[in-house]
């Protein structure tokens, strides 16, 4: 395989997710979306299938489950028939002091941001290693990269994907199977507007300075778009306006 074909994007409903999605399509790219909101995933897929001009599949599941996994990417497989570009972006935050944080809300992150990267990369796996080439950029966060005050549970579970993809990167790179990270800090979703503290909220000047989702899909795009000798190991990237 000398150029990618499918993809895979996890969590693309909206925010980065879509937008990365949207790219991919852009550039001719047949895109399954996957997302646990039947009626969010189902008209992602549609505006990205008109504005684009190329198929996008919507795929109706929750990552933090097994099963679901395995699931979506049979239905991925058997409508395209192959995946070379996964893209595990699917997560949520919830954040506080260790102090007054609820041990619950740290597993649920756990389960949606690192065992959801952890699963559909295991599933998607079988196909790419049957193809003998494939790219697997996970979107993580700056916060994978070192700590930050109130985000102790969010930041542990990302630093959990960034151990996983470092080790699984090693186990398949002489199989033609790339991995990239791609840490971005603030960029302008609606992951502001849903987290439980008012940090960049829609309509603030905080907001107005973030990076918009197109520019993590750039990202995606170099290492996608790069010879396949050449890979992109990890990419910590922020706003112009934000530096840590």
């Amino acid at each position: 395989m000398t150029e990618a074909r499918t993809a895979l994007v996890t969590g693309a409903s909206r925010g980065i997710g879509f937008g990365i999605a949207l790219r991919l399509a852009e550039e001719g790219f047949k895109t399954a979306v996957v997302g646990r909101d039947k009626t969010r995933i189902q008209a992602a897929a549609k505006e990205i299938t008109e504005i684009s001009g190329t198929q996008a599949l919507a795929v109706v599941g929750d990552v933090s489950s097994w099963s679901d996994c395995v699931a979506a990417v049979e239905k991925v497989v058997r409508e395209f028939g192959s995946i070379d570009v996964l893209v595990p972006n699917a997560g949520m935050g919830i954040i506080g002091s260790v102090v007054e944080s609820n041990p619950a809300d740290w597993a649920m992150m756990m389960q949606t941001n690192y065992l959801g990267t952890a699963h559909i990369v295991k599933a998607v796996l079988p196909a790419m290693l049957k193809q003998g080439a494939g790219d697997v950029i996970a979107v993580v966060s700056a916060g994978g990269t070192k700590g930050y005050p109130e985000w102790s549970g969010y930041c542990a579970t990302k630093w959990a994907v960034m151990g996983f993809m470092d080790s699984f990167a090693q186990e398949v790179i002489s199989q033609g199977i790339r991995v990239s990270t791609l840490c971005p800090g603030g960029v302008d979703t609606a992951f502001w507007d849903d987290l439980n503290k008012d940090i960049n909220r829609a309509g603030t000047e905080g907001r107005g300075k973030l990076m918009s989702p197109a520019d993590v899909a750039e990202m995606v795009m170099l290492q996608v778009n790069l010879p396949r000798n050449v890979m992109l190991k990890n990419a910590l990237f922020f706003p112009t306006t934000e530096w840590h």
